[in-house]
Order: C-alpha cells, then sequence, then structure tokens
C-alpha cells in the first residue's frame, strides 16, 4: 500500500458507494492502514454515499481494534455523528450485537438516548435483535427503556414484537412497566397475544399485565388473540379471567371477530367458556348472523346448539341438569353421528332418510318451528346454499341439532313420531314405526346357533 501511495495513487479517491480507501480499511478492520492512511493525510472525517463515518465502518463490522485506535487518536472522531437514517456508531453496533464495541463506545461517552429516523434508540435496536448482552449492558448504563420510537413502541414493545423472549425476560426483570401503550393504545401483552407468543404472554401476565386494557379501536388481548386465531394463547387468556364479553369501538366480542374470520377452534373455545351469543355489532349484528353471511355452517350449528341449551321439550319431566348443559357448553360442535352410536343405531340412518328423501321443501322448518328454533336460528341454517336441494342439508343440520338438545331422559325417535303427526305427517311417522317393528321382529326371530332334533 505504500508503494502505491509513493507512486501518487489518489489516497481520496471514491467508488461508486463513496467509499475512500480509509474508509475500506477501517470496513475490513485494517488498523495497520487506516493509521498509514492518516499519517500521509487521508482525511478522518470522510464518510460515504450514506454518510458513514470511520467508526461506523469499524463499529458495525466488530472492528473493536480500529475502534479503539480511532478513539484514542483522533480529537474528533465524530462518536455520535449520524447517518442518513439518523443511526450513530453506537446504534450500528447495537444492531449487529457487537458487545465490546458497544462497551467501549459507552464508556468514550457515547450517547445511549440518541434515536434514528424511527425514533429508536440503541436500546431499541439491540431489544429488536435479540441481543441479550448488549441490552444488559445498556440498562446498566443508563439507557432509558421507557424511550419511545415514533409510533410510541417502547424496547419492550419491539422485543415482543419480534418474539424475543429471553430479552423480554430481562426488561421485566429490571423492572419495565407492562402497561405501557403505543400510538395505537396497544401494550406489549396486546402485540404478544396477537403474535402467539406464548412464554411471553404467561411472562407478562406473571408481571400483572392488564389482561384486559383495551387499545383505542377497543380491542383486549383477547380481541387480539382472536384476530390472528391464536387458540392456545386464547385459552391461557381465558382460564386467567379475561373479559369474555368485552366489546370495541365497533361494538364486537370476540365471538363476533371469531365468527367473522370463521375460526371455529376458537368460537367453541368461546362458546365454551360461556361467552354472550346475543351481543349486536355496531350494525346491529349478531354472531350468528356473522357466521351465516360468512357461511361458515360448523359455527352456525355451534352457537345454534349452544343457544337452545335451555331448550325443555313439552315431554321433559325436567329442566336439565346443570351437568347437561355443561356437556355441550364443553363440545358444543360433538358429532351427533359419534353419540347416537351410543343410544340408537337407527336414528343417525333416520334422520338422513327424513332429510333428504321424505320431507318436502318448507316442511323442515315446521318441524323447527314445532321445536322452538328462532327465526333467526332457520334463516341462519337456509344460509348455506348448495343448489335447487340444499333444503335437504338444511334439515338434516336442524334435525341433528334438535336431537342434540334433548337430553338423555327423552327417546328422540318417539319423540321424532310425536312430532311428525304433530305437524301431519302421519305417513312418515307410521313409516318410522313400521320400520322399527319390522326390525325388531327381525332380531326376535334369530335362531339358535346349535338345534337338537330327537327322532
Amino acid at each position: 500500500m505504500e508503494m502505491l501511495i509513493n507512486a501518487k495513487c489518489d489516497i481520496e479517491a471514491k467508488d461508486k458507494y463513496g467509499m475512500r480507501p480509509i474508509l475500506m480499511a477501517a470496513w475490513h478492520g485494517h488498523t495497520d492502514a487506516v493509521q498509514m492512511l492518516i499519517n500521509y493525510g487521508a482525511s478522518v472525517n470522510t464518510i460515504n454515499k450514506k454518510q458513514y463515518t470511520l467508526l461506523m465502518c469499524a463499529a458495525r463490522n466488530n472492528r473493536l481494534s480500529v475502534v479503539n485506535f480511532l478513539l484514542d487518536n483522533i480529537d474528533d472522531v465524530g462518536l455520535d455523528a449520524f447517518d442518513t437514517d439518523h443511526q450513530t456508531a453506537l446504534h450500528h453496533a447495537a444492531i449487529a450485537g457487537h458487545t465490546h464495541v458497544v462497551r467501549r463506545l459507552v464508556h468514550a461517552g457515547a450517547n445511549t438516548s440518541t434515536t434514528n429516523k424511527q425514533g429508536r434508540t440503541p436500546l431499541h435496536s439491540a431489544c429488536e435483535k435479540g441481543h441479550v448482552d448488549v441490552v444488559d449492558f445498556l440498562l446498566g448504563h443508563g439507557a432509558d427503556m421507557l424511550a419511545k420510537d415514533e409510533e410510541q413502541n417502547s424496547p419492550l414493545h419491539v422485543a415482543v414484537e419480534n418474539k424475543q423472549t429471553l430479552v423480554v425476560q430481562m426488561l421485566l426483570e429490571a423492572g419495565n412497566p407492562t402497561n405501557l401503550e403505543n400510538s395505537k393504545g396497544l401494550t406489549a401483552l396486546h402485540i404478544a397475544s396477537s403474535h402467539g407468543c406464548r412464554g411471553i404472554v404467561e411472562m407478562l401476565l406473571s408481571a400483572d399485565c392488564d389482561i384486559d386494557r383495551q387499545s383505542k379501536n377497543g380491542n383486549t388481548p383477547l380481541h387480539m388473540a382472536c384476530l390472528s386465531n391464536n387458540v392456545v394463547i386464547a385459552e391461557i387468556l381465558i382460564a386467567k379471567g379475561a373479559d369474555l364479553n368485552a366489546l370495541n369501538t365497533r361494538l364486537q366480542s370476540p365471538i363476533h371477530i371469531a365468527a367473522e374470520q370463521g375460526y371455529s377452534e376458537i368460537c367453541k373455545l368461546l362458546l365454551s367458556a360461556g361467552a354472550n351469543i346475543e351481543q349486536r355489532e355496531q350494525g346491529g349484528k349478531t354472531p350468528l348472523y356473522i357466521a351465516a353471511r360468512g357461511s361458515f355452517t360448523a359455527i352456525v350449528d355451534m352457537i345454534i346448539k349452544t343457544a337452545r341449551l335451555e331448550y325443555t321439550p313439552k315431554k321433559r319431566t325436567r329442566p336439565k341438569t346443570p351437568e347437561e348443559r355443561r356437556k355441550w357448553k364443553c363440545n358444543p360442535d360433538l358429532d351427533v353421528s359419534i353419540a347416537l352410536q351410543e343410544t340408537d343405531q337407527n336414528l343417525e340412518m333416520i334422520l338422513r332418510k327424513l332429510a333428504h328423501k321424505q320431507l318436502s321443501p318448507g316442511e323442515w322448518k315446521k318441524l323447527a318451528h314445532l321445536w322452538a328454533f328462532t327465526d333467526e336460528q332457520i334463516k341462519a341454517i337456509e344460509h348455506q346454499y348448495i343448489g335447487p336441494s340444499s333444503y335437504k342439508q338444511h334439515g338434516y343440520r336442524m334435525l341433528r341439532i334438535w336431537v342434540d338438545s334433548l337430553g338423555p331422559d327423552l327417546d328422540p325417535i318417539e319423540e321424532l313420531i310425536d312430532s311428525l303427526n304433530t305437524i301431519e305427517k302421519k305417513n312418515l311417522a307410521d313409516a318410522i314405526c313400521k320400520k322399527l317393528m319390522r326390525q325388531k321382529e327381525k332380531s326376535e326371530k334369530k335362531p339358535d346357533d346349535k338345534t337338537c332334533v330327537v327322532s
């Protein structure tokens, strides 16, 4: 290099990025080359097109030897100078996780509170990237854990946003307040619930984070979990006592959101926990209407089953017990065809034949009204359209829901026969009776396995 310099090579020559030889030497950690170029008159205040200084080039690439040389030998090294992104050498070192360089810069007097174009401090940057050692050092040397960027995100917000669990733990152990809000009114728990960070959610809840804090649009952490279909997070929040029926600015509860998005597992969880299914959002729509509009038939059926938990047929001699109601709350989408195997093998076949072959259009609705289905529930079932024969599937779904609401003390086939007679479908009732009689006679006529004949 000295030969080139003596040969009158331009030591201030720039490439297309504005990089001069001295910047390249600092970038790659060639301390001797940096010193030689300075001795031959190279400018120590040179910058590239991004306005990176010598110190920045060395700091971002973990060139501690160059950093030490510059700090020890250059009077105005530009310790807090900033580049086009308004980032200092300390920002660059913190982003990259270069702990030794960060330590040297801070000890030399670098300002830990400088902010980049996003309003983020070096602590924000270290938290974003999950550099635990850098975070630990900065916290111990005056970095402000309450500093907020342009969107009012604290370092804790940034750490949670990027799922940096160890950094979150460190900030909480350092006493970071848990309920700081950003410009959208979101706390760290809102963000963790949205991103599905189970470990972080549990840490924040253990640190007494407000579980029902509402953002500026009224969403709670449970709303956020539902929006993102994070079933596990929703389950944790509910177990910790989150308000199932909190309303956002659109008067939506979590189940409105789950129904709107078609998230059946979240809906099942909310229904099992006792979510209010009668609440109307600002447009006057219930979760049932919203689910039907989205053609989410499984959710529609779940909601109707839940709404019919208090249904008591005329023949019932007693109201449902809490245990019977709890059965459907715990599993509101139970497949009837499975449940029926334990009671009557014929019922599933009877229901299918009745709905798909025997009931004419509109007749299933007569049964529905007889069994106290509401107009809204009937319309929700009817919303499913699969062609001219849609009514057959509508009837079958209604029959399945009805069977679920009977409870164990009534014979569903007997109840069905009586109901068919009530709506003047005696021929169908008689056909079912005859079928059952034939099956009974057939079972009674089974021959013995062995017959002894004496002549």
